[in-house]
């Protein structure tokens, strides 16, 4: 971008809301992916109207632009290595009403997640999308990347809970679909091609979402279990008797093993080892209402799906028991050298998946497998790790060349590369797998519809 360029965008703004500062150009020239950024320039708006100058202004002058959110993703969504303008929507950050008899909060884009969910609380309601990334991730690139989270399996993602968009469009024009409607049956519902498009149509500014009511007192269990046919056994039982977990995740004992090693805080619940642990969460029952929690265990154990189990008792144990799942990336990331992997398949095709995956990483030296997920609703989350003193070129061809060969048996699952991280720049040569080319082509089609100049997000999903 020239100077030219650069004055005029200036000219929108204000000097001190478009930066050219290498430490900008960094920070906010690139997601938790390793990447090396290469922005021109980093540009504030504090509303949709300068969004929409900013696009206009791009649009006519071909010049290429990255959204920016919170940068949390790990696709290379929000990388900008083109020497691509990034609009970072960081200042867009308020919350603008929040509605308990329509249940609905409008806020806009820059919203971090967790003051969403503390105002929220504060109004004696509950946003139901949980990630672990909610302190800096913000409501716009969560729209963006349809984020999903460890309440999925009772609330849904974050496609379930949108309401209304307001969206730029790539030649400044303003969308605004931002209903606050239960019910509006008037055609395509165009909200829809926003979520998960991750700002290759357009800049989501402002959106309405769901709120629901304040979640009772939780109980939690983790259990041991010896299989994942037994696991997803496990998860028939649950559905079996009624009950409605709030989450139902699993990790396998070497995910357990390298928490304690890197979580000096994280103490282990069981005596014996077991090759998998599920955490079960559910609403304490109301007054009077019997428990189904010890009953549920019982079944469990009479019927061989689990070998041990503990309940937290108090508010310190059901946060060791939570850290268990939740400190495993932080701790991976601590062990050696790691590939990622987000996939997801139909609950009753992971044992069947998982026994032939094993197969596959039986052949491969050097690399271990941490396996765990959200397996209420069918997300593995894989880590390829290799130690630090191995080259890291040679570790990436081993797991590159291994990851196809998942892939591959993936697609005969027909599952999917990607559950909830979306495909950005890390995933698109790997589309193929599970997007038909009829697919992959419409979508291609509906890109060139709203942005027929490719300024929006360039590089993303597809080239």
């Amino acid at each position: 971008m020239d100077r030219t360029h650069l004055q005029a965008l200036t000219a929108l703004v204000g000097d001190a809301r478009i930066s050219t500062r290498p430490d900008d150009l960094t920070v906010y020239g690139k997601d938790w992916t390793k990447a090396v950024p290469n922005p021109t320039a980093v540009i504030f708006p504090k509303t949709t109207d300068e969004v929409s100058r900013i696009l206009r202004y791009c649009h006519e002058h071909k010049i290429r632009v990255v959204p920016s959110g919170g940068r949390t993703g790990l696709a290379g969504a929000a990388n900008a290595i083109q020497e691509e303008l990034v609009i970072s929507l960081e200042k867009m950050n308020h919350i603008l009403k929040i509605d308990p008899i329509n249940l609905s909060v409008t806020a806009e884009a820059g919203v971090i997640i967790e003051t969403l969910q503390k105002a929220a609380k504060e109004a004696g309601l509950f946003y139901p999308v949980d990630l672990a990334a909610k302190g800096s991730c913000q409501l716009g690139g969560n729209i963006a990347t349809n984020a999903g989270g460890l309440k999925l399996i009772r609330y849904g993602g974050t496609r379930e809970q949108v309401l209304g968009l307001e969206v730029v469009l790539a030649d400044g024009t303003i969308l605004d679909l931002d209903y606050d409607l239960r019910k509006n049956n008037i055609g395509y519902d165009l909200k829809h091609l926003f979520i998960g498009s991750e700002g290759t149509l357009g800049i989501i500014t402002k959106a309405t979402m769901k709120l629901v009511s304040l979640p009772k007192e939780l109980r939690l269990t983790c259990m041991a279990s010896a299989s994942f046919e037994q696991v997803t056994k496990l998860l028939g039982l649950v559905n079996f008797r009624g009950i409605q977990p709030t989450a139902f995740e699993f990790f396998t004992h070497e995910c357990l093993e390298l928490v304690l090693k890197h979580s000096k805080q994280r103490k282990n619940p069981f005596q014996e080892k077991s090759p998998l642990y599920v955490l079960l969460e559910i609403e304490k029952q109301p007054e009077g209402a019997p428990d189904p929690l010890e009953p549920f265990l019982e079944t469990a154990f009479e019927s061989g799906l689990i070998t041990d189990a503990v309940i937290a008792s108090n508010s310190a144990e059901f946060q060791n028991l939570w850290g268990l799942r939740e400190n495993i990336s932080e701790s991976v990331a601590m062990e050696g050298h790691v590939r990622k992997n987000d996939i997801s398949l139909p609950i009753s095709s992971l044992p069947g998946f998982i026994a032939e995956m094993q197969k596959i990483l039986g052949k491969v030296r050097g690399v271990q497998m941490f396996l765990f997920g959200h397996i209420g609703d069918g997300n593995l989350h894989l880590n390829y790790s290799g130690p630090f003193q191995q080259n890291y070129d040679e570790f990436r061809s081993i797991t590159r060349d291994t990851e196809k060969e998942v892939f591959e048996l993936l697609k005969t699952f027909r599952g999917s590369i990607s559950a909830e991280h979306g495909i950005g720049l890390l995933k698109k040569a790997d589309l193929h797998y599970c997007c038909p080319p009829e697919a992959l082509t419409l979508m291609q089609k509906i890109r060139a519809v709203f942005d027929p100049h490719g300024i929006l997000n360039p590089g993303k999903i597809f080239d």
